[in-house]
């Protein structure tokens, strides 16, 4: 997932004065990579890693050691001395990270981000260093907003993550493109769906779980569920606009739901279409010899996972690879 939605969702009011530090460049390897993003609010509050607890103490002593904390910091964890950043680290790389004091305008823009990220849209973040700092966030629709002085060079909108010194700005600028949380939707709201609907939201999805059964589909079973649908699957597929880089996991045990399921969503275009159970019930449900190439069954990696909470972790870790895979294609692409 990415660092900023969990970031996002602790902005607010109290963050002004506080400062936003973001990974923007690794050598060598590291335990988080380019994006990673920590908040340090000004009551000492952190939400976030920059690695794996091997430089935020430091890191936090220093902005408050410095006045003006906007600026890069540089952590090389290569070294093997006791004096060293990389004695006992884990990482044998070095990190670069930006740090930004949150203004109020700054945080009133995040707060605008999260809102544009929770319509569906992804957004390109630009950020630039020297004489003239600034940062820029531009939606897939309406117009870009932020702290930017000109216009955006060509050469900031061909890489999808990075850092690079741009000719045309006469600075090192970071590009990042923040898309939005992957989307799951559960159909089934028995035991045996909350350990998912769990590890998928600690994952970084948002969830929606639907089921027929209103005692069974609620915040007190799915807290980690940001949105619960009750209604047969004729009334809310109806409801429930599924769109080609969701995911979906048919889970009711209910022969007839899940048909009812799996007959309308077996011809959309979905990233990935998971049913819990046997591929002979599945091809059952289906009328089928073979079951599609579109269509998972049985859901999740064969882990040979048994019972709720390793049947879950299997089908998340199929849902992490499935979504990296499809990120990795389009990067390559570019």
């Amino acid at each position: 997932m990415e660092d900023i939605h969990d970031l996002l969702d602790a902005i607010d009011s109290s963050s002004v004065g506080g400062v936003l530090a973001t990974v923007v460049k690794v050598t060598g390897s590291a335990y988080k990579k380019e994006g990673a993003a920590m908040l340090f609010k000004p009551d000492g509050t952190q939400v976030g890693l920059l690695s794996a607890g091997c430089l935020e103490k430091d890191l936090s002593e220093r902005l408050k050691e410095n006045n003006k904390p906007n600026g890069e910091f540089i952590y090389d964890m290569r070294g093997e001395d006791d004096l060293s950043w990389g004695e006992g680290s884990g990482c044998n790389g070095v990190i670069h990270v930006w740090a930004e004091k949150l203004s109020g305008a700054y945080v009133a823009d995040l707060l605008q981000l999260k809102k544009v990220l929770r319509s569906g849209q992804s957004v390109l973040m630009i950020k630039k260093q020297g004489e003239c700092p600034g940062y820029l966030l531009i939606p897939d629709e309406g117009e870009p907003f932020g702290c930017w002085e000109g216009g955006v060079p060509d050469d900031c909108r061909v890489i999808e993550r990075g850092v690079f010194f741009s000719k045309a700005l006469a600075s090192d600028v970071y590009v990042h493109r923040i898309r939005p949380k992957r989307r799951l939707f559960v159909f089934g709201a028995g035991p045996d769906a909350r350990p998912l609907v769990a590890f998928a939201a600690g994952a970084g999805f948002s969830v929606t779980v639907s089921d027929w059964r209103p005692a069974f589909c609620t915040a007190a079973y799915f807290p980690a569920a940001e949105k619960h649908v009750t209604g047969f699957p004729g009334e809310v597929l109806e409801e429930i606009d599924v769109k080609s880089d969701d995911c979906v996991v048919i889970i009711t045990h209910n022969f007839k739901r899940d048909q009812e399921l799996i007959r309308v969503l077996k011809d959309k275009e979905l990233r990935y279409l998971g049913v819990l159970g046997s591929k002979k019930r599945t091809a059952r449900l289906l009328g089928v010899d073979q079951i599609p190439p579109g269509i998972t069954s049985p859901a999740g990696l064969a882990i040979q996972a048994q019972g709720a909470e390793e049947i879950a972790i299997s089908i998340v870790a199929q849902l992490i690879q499935v979504s990296h895979s499809v990120r990795l294609k389009e990067a390559a692409c570019l």
